[in-house]
């Protein structure tokens, strides 16, 4: 009987870490053909808003990495609460890349730009789950030195971000 009871509290300690991995927080995305995955997410809030106020709502920075390197990171800021795409207003403050590759490093930004796809389906103070795509190459002036050259191509993007 004491087996018995171990063996189910094993297997349902195991199922609880199952579920836990896919909740992870995580950013998968083409660029310029190639795929990633960012792992390493950092979120921090950047401004508190007014409670209840679409004037002044809450931001949060958002850093993304993969694993724990530095050559390649997407930073965001994320405004509470909106959902949507990106023409229904200013979810995503910013989208940055930043390369450093070898010493060159190169910053691929846009500052509330309106071409970005983005699809915002959930935004609360628990998760941020969205989907994009576009290309971004305001900024960028890193030509042949780069990586990415002077243009950055995001298809595929999907983001979970456990807040």
């Amino acid at each position: 009987m004491i087996l018995l009871i171990g063996l189910i509290i094993i297997s349902c300690s195991s199922d609880d870490n199952n579920e836990d991995n896919s909740n992870e927080s995580r950013i998968d995305v083409t660029i310029n053909g190639t795929d990633y995955t960012f792992n390493n997410i950092t979120v921090v809030k950047h401004f508190e808003g007014t409670e209840n106020d679409d004037e002044f709502p809450d931001w949060f920075e958002v850093q993304a990495k993969i694993n724990n390197e530095s050559d390649i990171i997407i930073d965001f800021d994320v405004e509470l609460g909106h959902t949507g795409d990106w023409d229904a207003g200013t979810i995503i403050g910013e989208f940055n890349l930043r390369t450093n590759d070898g010493g060159n490093v190169c910053d691929y930004y846009g500052v509330n730009i309106e071409h970005p796809l983005i699809n915002v389906t959930v935004n609360n103070e628990n998760e941020f789950i969205a989907t994009f795509s576009f290309t971004n190459n305001y900024g960028g002036n890193c030509g042949n030195n780069s990586i990415f050259g002077d243009e950055v191509t995001y298809t595929n993007g999907s983001i979970y971000i456990d807040l």
